[in-house]
């Protein structure tokens, strides 16, 4: 077997064996480009998260950044680290401090500087590890940045997935 043919087996069995999370960030403000910059910088810190979208909405004076990295487990299958945690984390904190909500103008009603984020399972990851992921940035917000949330659980007190939810959400206020 020739080593191209190596190289071409190797990455076809990495990308179907891929573990893919999906995170949208709904920001506050579209208007202020420093702003932007700053929170799009945090971003590109670390190389293994992708932004695969930035929507801005004018109207609402909103932005949402579609995140995308992998995750990874454990030898049992637990899952145990994704990139997109420190990535949304160093995202919010600099929205923190980059935007002031008291000058604040748009459509849109919103909760605060970072309004959403939702977390959604892509490639062969599950609703639960994007509930994982939603948990760990939920509660790193609360510890590190001081942020209040709400954590909208997709959950029936069995323990059941309620179908229609797709992904975990976190509202912050």
């Amino acid at each position: 077997m020739d080593l191209n043919q190596i190289c071409k087996d190797k990455k076809k069995k990495t990308v179907q064996q891929s573990m893919l999370l999906c995170c949208k960030l709904y920001i506050s403000e579209t208007r202020n480009n420093s702003a932007l910059e700053s929170i799009e910088r945090a971003a590109r810190l670390n190389p293994e998260t992708v932004i695969v979208n930035k929507f801005q909405d004018g109207v609402y004076n909103r932005v949402r950044f579609t995140l995308v990295s992998y995750v990874a487990h454990d030898s049992t299958g637990s899952p145990i680290y994704s990139p997109l945690q420190q990535t949304v984390l160093a995202m919010v904190g600099a929205a923190y401090e980059a935007i002031n909500l008291e000058l604040h103008s748009g459509a849109h009603p919103r909760l605060g500087v970072v309004d959403h984020i939702c977390f959604h399972p892509l490639a062969r990851a599950s609703l639960d590890e994007a509930a994982w992921l939603a948990k760990l940035v939920a509660a790193d917000i609360g510890n590190r940045l001081q942020g209040t949330f709400c954590l909208i659980t997709t959950h029936r007190p069995t323990g059941e997935w309620v179908r229609e939810y797709q992904s975990a959400h976190i509202r912050i206020y």
